[in-house]
């Protein structure tokens, strides 16, 4: 991994805007979205602010494997959280050793503590590639 790619902001590699839902939305109607966007999870807002996340594999243990009926059960009982954050102006470096750190494959992205992206595994392969 080039020292160069590393030192860039967490801004140019992100996903902005990142697919987000509501508290209450079904978990089929983000499912739906998440297949229309090609993305592996989506960011769920209450408040005016992220308050969890949504995962392929949240979808697969906890409404698949679970036996629920994704047309009536909410994202707020199947999504993780806390979440993890981080500053879009910090370096990438710092973003793959917290995601390392702290056992997970995405961060939210944030400017001012405001929501502006997203950051997942499969952007930051991306980004070193191309």
């Amino acid at each position: 991994m080039s020292e160069d790619k590393v030192s860039l902001p967490v801004e140019t590699a992100m996903r902005a805007p990142p697919l987000t839902a509501q508290f209450s939305d079904t978990i089929s109607t983000i499912v739906d979205r998440m297949v229309t966007y090609d993305v592996g999870c989506c960011l769920i807002m209450s408040g005016g602010g992220p308050v969890g996340i949504v995962t392929e594999r949240d979808i697969v243990d906890r409404v698949v494997r679970a036996g629920r009926d994704a047309s009536k059960t909410l994202a707020k009982d199947v999504m993780s959280s806390p979440l993890i954050s981080i500053e879009c102006n910090k370096p990438i470096s710092q973003a793959l050793k917290t995601m390392r750190d702290k056992h997970i494959r995405r961060l939210v992205v944030l400017k001012g503590g405001k929501l502006v992206g997203i950051l997942t595994e499969r952007r930051l392969l991306d980004s070193f590639v191309t």
